[in-house]
């Protein structure tokens, strides 16, 4: 109802200043006039009589100041503006207008103070300045305080949870149904391992890693299982026709055996003893050795002195040596070490299954060659030697970030991939997640251009600037760039100030577009704009400061006590009149103005006084006869006083009418719109917006039905 009052004056042409409306209010106040009472003085010519001052009660319409729309009154009865939340450290400028304090920001909504982060939350809200907290569902990303995550059930350690909460591997890595949680994914399976990172294996325990081939672990026997095959960690089997040399221990070498045993002689191999120094075999025995003779009767039975007599199966090949004769003949790097018995030379070993030929022997198998000679290894051709017994693969080119695995071929290591463009022997870094600007110089490592930095160790490179941006963000390269409404500072490259167009008047922009008053200085309705504040209002003068008035031409101050009252001034005293105007004196009910003069009035009798009497006041005769006419008098006084109340009195009603008028008429308007638009509803009657003039209603007869405007 206020608004529409204040609506209703604005319309009838009342200024409204600063934030505050001024509404009509019927009032009545006391005044002092001078009076004079003219004297039955035949011989007065001018001045005649005393001057006296006589109080006035009148009737006068003044002006009530109420607090312009989304304003409101505090305990100091001031005009203050209404936001919907500017927080502990914001003020409220204007209505819906908030001044944020530090760390606050109201660009959403500028009636609102919402905290502000200078690094925007992902996937989070901010609740303090720099201070974030993640959305339901999700956490904060390891080593950063603005970037949350998904947060997925299971473990998803290796991997990214995405929004649908399923949790998507790293490169390497694949989701594991019945542990829930991913794990690495090796090209090769480990033999005797466990895959612990993509293409690494670890080997268990007991067993030991092949060289260049990670993948593959065999069993470790701390006692080199010689003649036997390591099958287990410290468990070795031996070959057909050996034994442990500790029957009780599984781990011992193993050693050939003979049944029966040798006899001051050793077993060779399997089945095949050799005698003992200055021993030869006895008779026809195989195992068993007996002395030779003294002068060496070697293979042979001394006879007689310096005669030999050799065994069966050895033929006399000088005196006193008999050499064994073999039937079949021994192969390459054999001789005839007993009869039919071939015994390899030194260094060497029988073929497998034969017991002719023999091979060279190396003490540890031959990796990627062959054994060439006793103890000596011949790389395969794309190979070459890196340890006695163990061959490499020989890549042209070296691998960068990888290993050569075969013969020009070069595997990557772990977290790196062929490169697409340089060939496979190029391995590249892998970052699961895009750098931006920057590049991936090693596996889940970015390095950032110049101008921009990681958030978090893991994170993506993003624009960077040293110094914190004010009202502005950064956009690489160490600049800032202001927000919509604000420009850079002079001699600043961060910070950015708020721009009014056009300039404040009397204020400080403190956002765009919006001025706060300088102290002693309030609002208006122009934006821009503020005008000193005087308490009370300057009455017939303006508010030309902060709590000073300035009274109008022909206006002055009479009252001290009153410094906002500007009063009109008359140069001559005005009797039996009021001054109200500048130099403008206003008879009062009941009197003219003298002729001649422009400051005293003379009061009005409608019928003359007669011989002897004169006019002393309205319609009062005084003088000779003044017995007779007392009574007369007396009445037209009377007379006189009731019209002057019954005067005062029906003006008093008129105001107090006028503004039940300006209450009452919108009212019945708006009551009035809503009838019709019921009736109108019932009737089908549809409403045509006319946006020239307001909202009329339409119907068949337009004759019949007037258009309601908004603008009546």
């Amino acid at each position: 109802m206020l608004v529409l009052v204040v609506l209703l004056v604005a319309g009838c042409g009342l200024r409204a200043q600063a934030c505050v409306d001024r509404v009509p209010v019927v009032k009545m106040r006391g005044t002092v006039v001078t009076m004079r009472k003219p004297q039955n003085h035949g011989n007065c010519t001018g001045n005649c009589g005393s001057l006296v001052g006589r109080t006035r009660t009148e009737t006068y319409l003044s002006y009530e100041e109420v607090c312009c729309e989304g304003y409101v009154r505090d305990e100091d009865e001031e005009c203050i503006p209404q936001c919907k939340s500017c927080g502990t450290n914001g003020k409220c400028l204007s209505p819906d207008v908030c001044l944020c304090g530090k760390g606050y920001s109201n660009r959403k909504d500028r009636g609102v103070c919402e905290p502000e982060c200078s690094e925007s939350c992902e996937n989070g809200s901010c609740v303090a300045p720099d201070e974030c907290q993640c959305d339901v569902g999700h956490r904060f990303v390891n080593g950063s305080l603005s970037v949350c995550e998904p947060a997925c059930p299971g473990d998803c350690t290796h991997g990214r949870c995405l929004e649908s909460g399923e949790c998507q591997c790293l490169v390497g890595y694949q989701w594991d149904v019945q542990l829930k949680k991913c794990v690495p994914v090796c090209q090769n399976p480990c033999w005797h391992g466990d895959c612990v990172a993509p293409n690494e294996c670890r080997c268990h325990r007991g067993y030991e890693p092949l060289f260049l081939q990670p993948w593959k672990c065999d069993p470790v026997c701390s006692n080199g299982c010689a003649n036997g095959v390591c099958v287990s960690p410290e468990v070795c089997y031996c070959k057909p026709g050996f034994v442990h040399i500790d029957p009780k221990n599984v781990s011992s070498n193993c050693q050939p055996q003979c049944k029966p045993p040798c006899v001051n002689g050793t077993c060779i191999s399997p089945g095949r003893c050799i005698c003992n120094e200055g021993h030869v075999f006895a008779d026809t025995s195989e195992t068993v050795c007996q002395p030779s003779c003294p002068k060496n009767c070697e293979n042979g039975i001394c006879k007689g002195p310096g005669q030999c007599e050799c065994f069966a199966g050895y033929e006399k090949t000088s005196p006193h040596r008999c050499t064994p004769v073999c039937t079949t003949t021994c192969g390459r790097n054999a001789h005839c070490s007993a009869p039919d018995v071939c015994a390899c030379e030194a260094g060497y070993t029988f073929v497998n299954g034969s017991i002719t030929e023999c091979e060279p022997l190396c003490p540890r198998n031959c990796r990627n060659g062959v054994c060439s000679s006793p103890g000596i290894c011949s790389c395969w051709e794309g190979y070459q030697a890196l340890l006695s017994f163990y061959c490499i693969p020989i890549c042209a080119r070296s691998c960068l970030h990888g290993s050569c695995v075969a013969p020009n071929e070069c595997r990557c290591f772990t977290g790196y991939r062929p490169s697409p463009t340089m060939g496979s022997r190029i391995c590249e870094p892998i970052c699961s997640q895009d750098c931006g600007h920057g590049r991936c110089i090693a596996p889940e490592i970015c390095q950032c251009d110049p101008g921009y930095a990681k958030r978090w160790p893991m994170g993506t490179c993003e624009p960077h600037c040293q110094q914190k941006c004010v009202n502005s963000h950064c956009e690489g390269a160490g600049k800032c760039r202001c927000y919509e409404g604000f420009q850079l500072r002079q001699n600043s490259s961060s910070i950015c100030d708020p721009v009014c167009s056009p300039a404040c008047q009397n204020s400080t922009c403190v956002e765009p577009d919006t001025c706060a008053c300088l102290p002693g200085y309030e609002d208006t309705k122009v934006k821009y704009q503020c005008v000193p504040a005087c308490r009370p209002r300057c009455e017939n003068g303006r508010c030309t400061a902060p709590g000073q008035c300035s009274c109008d031409p022909g206006h002055s101050v009479t009252n001290a006590s009153e410094p906002h009252s500007c009063r009109p001034q008359c140069r001559e005293q005005c009797i039996n009149a009021e001054c109200l105007a500048p130099e403008k004196c206003v008879c009062l009910p009941g009197y003219r103005m003298l002729s001649g003069s422009s400051s005293e009035c003379e009061p009005i009798c409608s019928k003359p006084c007669g011989s002897g009497r004169v006019c002393t006041g309205p319609e009062t005769c005084e003088g000779e006869n003044a017995d007779l006419d007392s009574s007369l008098g007396l009445a037209s006084s009377l007379s006189e006083s009731g019209t002057h109340l019954a005067f005062h009195w029906t003006m008093f009603v008129l105001a107090i009418l006028l503004c039940l008028a300006l209450v009452m008429a919108p009212l019945l308007v708006i009551r009035e719109m809503q009838r019709r638009r019921r009736g109108g509803d019932k009737q089908r009657t549809h409403l045509i917006e006319n946006p020239s003039y307001g909202v009329m209603m339409a119907n068949d007869d337009a004759t019949s039905e007037q258009g309601i405007g908004l603008g009546d």
